[in-house]
């Protein structure tokens, strides 16, 4: 199963992964299994989130019910109700995870990340840019929903930072890492919490390494939280585990799409193969 680089995203309308299966599929003489969100986006879903499909096995039968928050570029969630249903699920996402913290540790300190929260520990949060930022139509929008660096990476980052250059630039990615947990607090509190009891919260993506990130976000939301490493999964391995189990269920035809999360009109096999020529 081969996912690529998604370089583009417009919610029901079109996602552009880079990546070439036919390279893979020759080099590794395996039939490759790509092009996981097209199948759902014809049939008027969202493409995105995939990873609720995933969620879904690992918790349906646990006697709880199971948020998980995954940290990607785009921070978004999963709500597996306790022994439920496929259709029971409920998944989109919130905004920005770690695009935004990457971009503007990139933009200012030619750093691929805030590394240890390196640059945001310097700075502080600034309401004003925060109520801002907060104003974003995606943020509030109600799900179903998806979205990507079109929204939230380096031209969204370049505005912010042309309208508040008068700021610090520590203060800059301070407030964009409390950001992120606001607007998760945000979609939890008004499309979750108001209507299900959350048993539990599941942390998993590279946000989990950002130290003032995960204390914001245990400051803002009063549950009970775990990394999916108490579950036996390795955090960093979790979207390769995904990529797999849609690779299996399309050469086994099982259905895996999630048309409660996404929107689309019918359940479906995601994914098209290519054969090693």
């Amino acid at each position: 199963g081969f996912h690529g680089q998604t370089i583009y995203h417009e919610d029901r309308k079109q996602s552009v992964q880079v990546g070439n299966p036919n390279y893979l599929a020759k080099a590794f003489k395996i039939p490759v299994i790509y092009n996981f969100r097209e199948a759902d986006i014809k049939l008027n879903g969202t493409g995105a989130p995939l990873m609720p499909f995933l969620d879904w096995l690992i918790f349906k039968k646990h006697n709880k019910n199971i948020l998980t928050l995954n940290l990607g570029g785009v921070s978004n969630l999963s709500m597996i109700f306790k022994k439920s249903k496929i259709d029971d699920v409920i998944g989109f996402d919130i905004g920005p995870g770690m695009s935004l913290i990457d971009e503007c540790s990139n933009l200012f300190w030619q750093n691929r990340c805030d590394y240890n929260g390196q640059y945001s520990s310097k700075g502080e949060v600034r309401v004003s840019m925060l109520n801002y930022l907060m104003n974003n139509t995606f943020i509030s929008k109600r799900p179903p929903k998806s979205t990507g660096r079109q929204d939230f990476g380096v031209d969204y980052l370049r505005e912010v930072v042309d309208y508040y250059g008068n700021l610090s630039n520590f203060d800059i990615i301070r407030t964009l890492v409390k950001l992120t947990s606001r607007s998760i607090k945000f979609n939890i509190e008004n499309f979750i919490l108001n209507n299900y009891n959350i048993d539990e919260l599941i942390i998993s993506g590279g946000g989990l390494n950002h130290p003032i990130l995960i204390n914001d976000i245990k400051k803002d939301l009063d549950i009970p939280m775990r990394d999916i490493i108490d579950y036996g999964i390795e955090s960093k391995f979790k979207e390769s585990l995904l990529m797999a189990v849609l690779g299996y269920s399309k050469i086994k035809n099982i259905k895996n799409n999630v048309p409660s999360v996404t929107g689309a009109s019918d359940n479906i096999v995601l994914g098209d193969i290519c054969e090693p020529q």
